[in-house]
């Protein structure tokens, strides 16, 4: 029988908790943090509660996978919680609503094993977080439970300060931490069935077809500027309003100029080749998009909306900010975008590159793996004076 001290020795660094595998924003940064911060050293368990998705393939040299074989991610929790005990993560940490909730039951009964809990969009209007308990509660169960962890990330700082309101935290457990930009390592290549859409100017929309990401007033802006230019407009991702979008499309008269591609894994290739990049959204808590297009030097059109694009785009230096919903100032803007010769604000490229300097996969990483040690010392510090 292995004695205490080797059985502590074995245990994980860090627990990261996603809810799938699926191939969102958010779970592809838990992947990249799982990579890096194995990468520098900590024992990290990858634990999953639902095991499908387009990343469950993804490589994560040095990190254990644990699948928690869930029914769904909301009925995750106890299985987290046979998890943290029978393990005793030094520290665990989750991404994603469905995750943040199991997370917080389990600082909640399991003291000793600190939680880290990441919120990713704006809690007021977040369309994955309406469940039955804040329906009926509001924020009081979250914020019961919230108060419990030991830091709350916001993914912006839009996103950070909102939650220290709601959740009425106090300012030394909140901080904020971008996502970092994608690593160039994935094919940079147009798909050859999609380079026919490249024969005319393209406005680009990237993210998943939902209603946050309202594509329905970009299809209705596109309307507005197709008469009488060479435009394409070409929508990558997937989700369940493909088919509404389509509908819209050929109610508009522009289906034979809107292409929707399905999940694209890297979209740095179409950034690089399009016109425009447009963010339609409705709300945010750190549009990825955004930084992918800063990266690939595209011009950007974006909504205003809460919270991210005005952080990202440095009050609209790097790109034209307006309000959300609103098809014609949409439209104008990116009209605007079209008519300037430095699409790719050529003339500032070293600015644009200094300030995407924030979000570099090793300063993210650093700052995650800095949180880590610091939350793990804090709770070796509480153990030893109780």
């Amino acid at each position: 029988m292995p004695s205490a001290a080797t059985a502590d020795s074995t245990r994980p660094d860090l627990a990261l908790l996603i809810p799938s595998y699926a191939g969102g924003g958010a779970e592809r940064v838990a992947l990249f943090l799982a990579r890096t911060l194995a990468a520098s050293g900590l024992r990290v368990d990858l634990v999953v509660a639902c095991a499908h998705g387009e990343l469950r393939d993804e490589p994560l040299p040095g990190v254990n996978k644990v699948e928690l074989g869930a029914m769904t991610e909301i009925l995750a929790a106890p299985a987290w919680l046979r998890y943290t005990r029978r393990v005793r993560p030094r520290c665990a940490m989750s991404m994603i609503h469905t995750a943040n909730f199991s997370a917080a039951l389990g600082a909640r009964f399991n003291s000793d094993v600190p939680v880290i809990v990441n919120l990713r969009i704006a809690l007021r209007c977040d369309p994955g977080a309406q469940w039955w308990f804040r329906k009926w509660f509001g924020f009081g169960t979250e914020r019961f439970l919230y108060q419990r962890a030991a830091r709350v990330v916001g993914v912006s700082q839009g996103v950070a300060d909102e939650a220290a309101q709601v959740f009425d935290l106090p300012p030394d457990k909140v901080l904020s931490i971008p996502n970092p930009r994608r690593s160039r390592e994935a094919s940079m290549q147009v798909a050859s069935e999609h380079e026919a859409w490249f024969d005319k100017s393209v406005i680009l929309g990237v993210g998943r077809l939902a209603a946050q990401k309202d594509f329905a007033t970009l299809l209705r802006a596109f309307a507005e500027l197709a008469p009488g230019r060479g435009l394409n407009l070409v929508i990558l991702g997937k989700g369940p309003e493909r088919k509404a979008l389509e509908a819209q499309a050929r109610a508009l008269g522009i289906a034979d100029r809107v292409f929707f591609s399905g999940f694209v894994p890297n979209p740095e290739a179409y950034l690089r080749r399009a016109r425009v990049l447009v963010l339609s959204s409705r709300n945010e808590g750190f549009p990825g998009a955004l930084i992918e297009a800063l990266e690939a030097g595209a011009a950007i059109v974006s909504t205003d909306c809460p919270f991210g694009p005005r952080e990202v785009l440095d009050e609209g230096r790097w790109g034209r900010l307006v309000p959300v919903g609103d098809a014609q100032a949409l439209a104008m803007a990116v009209s605007k975008e079209l008519e300037q010769a430095d699409v790719g604000h050529a003339a500032r490229r070293q600015e644009r590159a200094d300030w995407m300097q924030r979000y570099d996969p090793d300063v993210i990483t650093n700052r995650y793996l800095e949180l880590v040690r610091e939350v793990i010392e804090e709770s070796k510090d509480a153990a030893r004076a109780r």
